[in-house]
């Protein structure tokens, strides 16, 4: 197979930019604004290592871009998040064991001849860089449409979860999974940023220690104290936008848990589905060429036959080592129309060409359009081998487990 080519730092051919984080990093208590949880979102998509550090250099015009912002006050509002960020710090506990890290975001902001640098400290590396396991990744157009934080806040909670709908052959995920219990309500205000993890010394010490109804009862005229203010203000806010998106691939609906004669809400638990509106996947991609229709595999795949696993892995057999996820071969098994043999032939065609870096996307044009039947063949540019989400080693483990559990 020819030469992969490397992630560029900008965008290249339409390819969407990644967001990476450690799970725990998303569960984490931390207080940000909106638009310095983004600014955060875009240094994370276009962080890379430098001399031994962490480091994301963006020009304002792509800070502008990705935030559909427009006007002069860009470099104010640079500053005053510069600020935020650097007193950011993050706080995560082992409830198992009653521990707790808590460690900076950044060591230094900085803004020059019309470019935002962000050094992230050494402790943040293994929660955004170079992932292995425990890690959920995120479109970066997806997290920069929203206009709610609690949204923001919502869809990372509730995006660690997606890739149960594939393992449990499910239309609708109950989050926390069980056995765990509902999230409590006091938890979820300090997740969600609804109040502030550093109000106080006091709060500060009481979340990092676990004990979220002490931390809210000292905080003075807490936001949304009231469980309908919440309600109102916060989950239906998120729950609305979410349903919306044409971003966003992940809708929810919610139910309160209550405790007492008087039915005192305590707890929530999230039921999560695909979202239907969404035109604009995280997992999808535009190839290069000719301009085509982005693919919406979970939208759509529900009206056509059902995949069985064996073609799957048949199929998986034919690429080998290269980085394909499953919903990359389901792409390809639909783009051939269930013709294992067709696939055979353009993978053979794929490995004669000299540069391919999009190999699904080349494969799938491949399939669609017959080209291993005529020698004109277009050359693309695209994914990168970190841009598979879930392996097909994961999927093997997935199948394993089911085939136990008969």
């Amino acid at each position: 197979m020819g030469e992969v080519e490397k992630k560029d730092k900008g965008k290249q051919n339409g390819q969407r930019d990644m967001v990476s984080r450690s799970n725990v990093l998303i569960e984490s208590k931390s207080s940000t604004s909106l638009f310095e949880r983004k600014l955060l979102n875009i240094a994370i998509a276009k962080a890379s290592i430098v001399d031994g550090e962490l480091i994301a250099s963006v020009s304002t015009k792509d800070i502008k871009n990705y935030l559909h912002i427009s006007g002069n006050s860009i470099y104010t509002r640079l500053k005053e998040a510069s600020k935020e960020t650097l007193g950011h710090v993050v706080s995560i506990e082992d409830e198992g064991n009653e521990n707790f890290i808590m460690f900076n975001v950044v060591n230094k902001c900085e803004y020059r001849d019309g470019v935002f640098t962000t050094r992230f400290t050494k402790e943040m590396k293994p929660h955004i860089y170079n992932l292995k396991k425990d890690y959920t990744r995120m479109s970066l157009d997806v997290l920069c449409s929203f206009k709610s934080l609690f949204t923001t806040r919502i869809y990372e909670i509730l995006r660690t979860q997606y890739y149960r709908f594939e393992k449990e052959q499910t239309e609708e995920l109950i989050v926390p999974k069980p056995p765990k219990k509902a999230y409590s309500l006091s938890e979820l205000k300090f997740t969600l940023n609804v109040v502030d993890v550093n109000a106080s010394k006091t709060v500060k010490r009481l979340v990092e220690q676990g004990r979220f109804e002490e931390a809210l009862e000292e905080i003075k005229d807490a936001s949304f104290e009231d469980w309908r203010n919440f309600r109102r203000k916060v989950l239906e806010v998120a729950k609305k936008e979410l349903e919306e998106s044409e971003y966003s691939e992940i809708c929810f609906d919610y139910e309160p848990v209550k405790v007492g004669k008087g039915g005192k809400v305590t707890g929530v638990i999230f039921k999560v589905r695909k979202n239907p509106n969404c035109t604009h996947h995280s997992d999808l991609w535009r190839i290069r060429g000719e301009e085509m229709p982005e693919i919406i595999s979970d939208v759509l795949e529900a009206k056509r036959p059902e995949i069985q696993e064996g073609m799957i892995l048949e199929v998986a057999d034919i690429f080998g080592n290269e980085p394909v996820t499953i919903q990359d071969i389901k792409t390809i098994i639909i783009a051939s129309e269930y013709d294992v043999d067709a696939i055979k032939k353009a993978f053979e065609m794929a490995k004669e060409q000299k540069f391919i870096g999009n190999l699904v996307g080349w494969m799938r044009s491949c399939l669609e359009e017959k080209w291993y039947e005529n020698e004109n063949l277009p050359k693309f540019k695209g994914r990168t081998i970190e841009e598979s989400q879930m392996t097909l080693d994961l999927y093997q483990e997935y199948l394993d487990e089911k085939k136990q559990a008969e």
